[in-house]
């Protein structure tokens, strides 16, 4: 008499339900990220939406010479360096997409505060710039952030206990 361990029949069907699990984990899983993403997607629009009624938006806003100035290209800079450096070091912790919601987030905060100075003045331009900047910011964090991890499996970079 056979074994039930050694029979071959057994171990195909248990390699299938293992498949089969693997895949509805898989399904599950791309479910989630297609939530986690249009939730994602609504609450910018909102953010934006926010932002353009609040905030002034000056009459000479699509030409060219408003956009260029050293002023936005600052921001863009400060938000692309801000998440360069925060979704690597912290993304063991907080996903990179939360992170670039945070500081949109942060841009718009910044923003608002502006408007209630008199001496500052708050556009839509500025927290458009900060957007671009954090979502270039992302872009570029994301092979830094898949080096680092890689690094670590491998161990060479040893990991850090929290």
């Amino acid at each position: 008499m056979m074994s039930s361990e050694s029979d071959p029949l057994i171990a195909a069907r248990r390699a299938i339900d293992r498949r089969r699990r693997r895949e509805r984990r898989q399904r599950r899983r791309a479910l989630r990220m297609r939530v986690r993403v249009t939730w994602a997607g609504v609450y910018v629009a909102v953010l934006n939406a926010a932002a353009w009624f609040s905030l002034e938006t000056p009459s000479e806003l699509l030409t060219l010479e408003y956009l260029v100035k050293a002023d936005k290209v600052e921001h863009l800079l400060v938000f692309f360096v801000a998440a360069v450096v925060a979704i690597p070091v912290l993304g063991r912790w907080i996903s990179g997409g939360i992170l670039a919601v945070l500081l949109m987030n942060a841009g718009l905060v910044i923003e608002m505060i502006q408007a209630f100075d008199p001496n500052r003045s708050a556009d839509i331009a500025d927290f458009a710039f900060d957007q671009i900047g954090v979502a270039l910011g992302w872009l570029v964090s994301i092979p830094i952030q898949r080096r680092l991890r890689r690094e670590q499996q491998d161990g060479s970079v040893p990991a850090r206990s929290a």
